[in-house]
C-alpha cells in the first residue's frame, strides 16, 4: 500500500460562522501528479558552478534574558448570534433565528504567535452551543462544541477582539472592542457578517455580540517560549537559534523567517531557527498529496547534489495530517512513514497550521493553499522566495528550478 493511500484523512471546520469552511488544500493544478515517476535525474537547472561558502556556523549570543515564569490569563464569557434571512430564503422556508455559545476558560496560549501577529494575547479553549443548535446548522458544520481561540491586540491605538473557530488557524480581526480588558473586568465585542447558500436559496446576515471577562489563573504557569535550547536533540538536529522573539511574524521575502517549534518523530519540539548557518528549503507538504511524494523522491539526490557544489541545504518537512486536514499536524506514525519511504536526513515535522498561515499569503493564493510549496531561506535566516508544485523535468515540470536559482543568486553574492 501506498503513502498516498495509506494517509488519507478527513474534513475540519475552521473559521467563523458565516463561512465555516476548511482552508482550501490542492494539488498544484498545473503540476502532474508524478509519484509514480522512477526518473533518476535531480532535476535542477544546474550551470555546474560550485561555491566556497564558509562552513554553517551559529549566529552570536543575543543576550536574550528569558522572562520569568508567570501565571496564564484567561477570557471566559458568552456570545450570541442572530441570523437574519433574506426574502429569497425565507421563500425557501428559513426563518430568521438565534443561537448561543459559551466560553468556559480560554486559556492564555504563549507560542503560536504566527496565529495572531496582531495579538497581545490570545487564549485557546472549548466553546459550547448552549442555544439554538439548530439554527446553526442552518448555515454551518460546527459541532456543537469546539476549540475556539480569542485574542486581543492594539490596532491604531484601539483594542480589537480576535477570532478563530478552529484549531492552529489564523485568528481574524472582528472590530474594536468597548469596556476594559483589564484583569477582573468585561468587555464586549460585536460584528456582522453575510453569507449565501451555494445552491441559490437565498443570504443572510449574521450579527454577533460577545461578553468576556479576562482573568488570572494562579495554577497555570507559563515559561518563555523563547528561550533558546541547550540541551542535545534525541534526532540530533543542531541547537542554534539565539532564542529571543521574531522581528517578523508573516513572511516576506527580505524578511527575517518567523521562529516556530515544531513536534519531530523523536519527540522533541524543534525551532527553525536551530538551523541557522545554512540554506533551508522549508517544505509544506501532505502525505495524501501525489506533487508532495514525488518531491521528497527526488529531493535527497538534489541536496546531495547542491552539497557536491559547495551549498549545504537543509531539506525541512513541514508535514501535515492530510490534504483536508491542512491546519491538523502529522502524527508520529505518518512522520515516521514519510522518513522511511523517502530516506529524508532533514528533519520532518508536524505543522500545526504555521504552512497554511503563513506560506499561502506569501504565495499569493488567499483563497487557499497549493501543495507543496516551499519557502527557501538564507543561512541568516532571511527569506530568498518560495515555488509552488512540483513536477520532475522529464515529465514536464521545473524540477528544483527555481529553489536552486534562488539559492545560487544569493550564494553569488556572498
Amino acid at each position: 500500500m501506498t503513502l498516498l493511500a495509506m494517509l488519507a484523512c478527513g474534513g475540519e471546520q475552521v473559521g467563523g460562522d458565516a463561512a465555516e469552511t476548511a482552508p482550501t488544500a490542492q494539488d498544484s493544478a498545473d503540476d502532474t501528479d508524478t509519484d509514480t515517476d522512477t526518473d533518476t535525474d535531480t532535476d535542477s537547472a544546474s550551470t555546474g558552478d560550485t561555491f566556497d561558502l564558509p562552513p554553517a556556523e551559529c549566529p552570536p549570543d543575543n543576550g536574550y534574558v528569558a522572562e520569568a515564569p508567570r501565571a496564564a490569563r484567561a477570557l471566559s464569557g458568552v456570545g450570541g448570534w442572530v441570523i437574519d434571512f433574506d426574502a429569497t430564503a425565507e421563500a425557501n422556508g428559513y426563518a430568521d433565528c438565534s443561537y448561543a455559545r459559551s466560553y468556559p476558560k480560554l486559556v492564555e496560549q504563549v507560542d503560536h504567535e504566527w496565529q495572531c501577529p496582531a495579538c497581545d494575547w490570545f487564549a485557546t479553549g472549548e466553546a459550547t452551543v448552549e442555544r439554538g443548535y439548530n439554527c446553526l446548522q442552518l448555515i454551518s458544520s460546527a459541532e456543537p462544541v469546539r476549540e475556539e481561540h480569542l485574542g486581543l491586540g492594539t490596532v491604531d491605538d484601539a483594542i480589537h477582539l480576535f477570532r478563530s473557530g478552529a484549531k492552529n488557524v489564523a485568528l481574524a480581526d472582528m472590530g474594536i472592542i468597548t469596556g476594559d480588558p483589564a484583569l477582573g473586568e468585561s468587555f464586549q465585542g460585536g460584528w456582522s457578517d453575510e453569507g449565501e447558500f451555494t445552491d441559490g436559496s437565498g443570504a443572510f446576515q449574521l450579527t454577533a455580540t460577545m461578553t468576556l471577562t479576562s482573568t488570572e489563573v494562579a495554577d497555570t504557569l507559563l515559561e518563555d517560549p523563547l528561550v533558546p535550547r541547550e540541551e542535545p536533540y534525541t534526532c540530533a538536529w543542531p541547537t542554534c537559534s539565539p532564542g529571543g522573539p521574531s522581528p517578523d511574524l508573516t513572511l516576506t521575502t527580505g524578511g527575517v523567517l518567523p521562529n516556530e517549534r515544531f513536534l519531530d518523530p523523536c519527540g522533541d519540539e524543534v525551532d527553525l531557527w536551530d538551523f541557522w548557518g545554512r540554506y533551508l528549503v522549508i517544505d509544506a507538504s501532505s502525505p495524501d498529496c501525489g506533487p508532495c511524494l514525488s518531491m521528497a523522491e527526488h529531493a535527497p539526490a538534489w541536496t546531495a547534489e547542491m552539497e557536491a557544489r559547495g551549498v549545504e541545504v537543509e531539506w525541512i518537512t513541514l508535514l501535515n495530517a492530510s490534504l483536508g486536514t491542512v491546519n491538523l499536524p502529522a502524527d508520529s506514525d505518518t512522520m515516521n512513514a514519510w522518513v522511511e519511504t523517502f530516506g529524508q536526513h532533514g528533519p520532518v515535522l508536524a505543522d500545526e497550521g504555521y504552512a497554511y498561515a503563513l506560506f499561502a499569503p506569501y504565495s499569493g493564493n488567499q483563497s487557499g493553499m497549493s501543495f507543496p510549496t516551499v519557502v527557501v531561506v538564507s543561512p541568516d535566516m532571511r527569506v530568498l522566495g518560495w515555488d509552488s508544485g512540483f513536477a520532475t523535468e522529464a515529465s514536464g515540470g521545473t524540477g528544483f528550478s527555481v529553489v536552486e536559482a534562488l539559492i545560487t543568486a544569493d550564494a553569488d553574492g556572498r
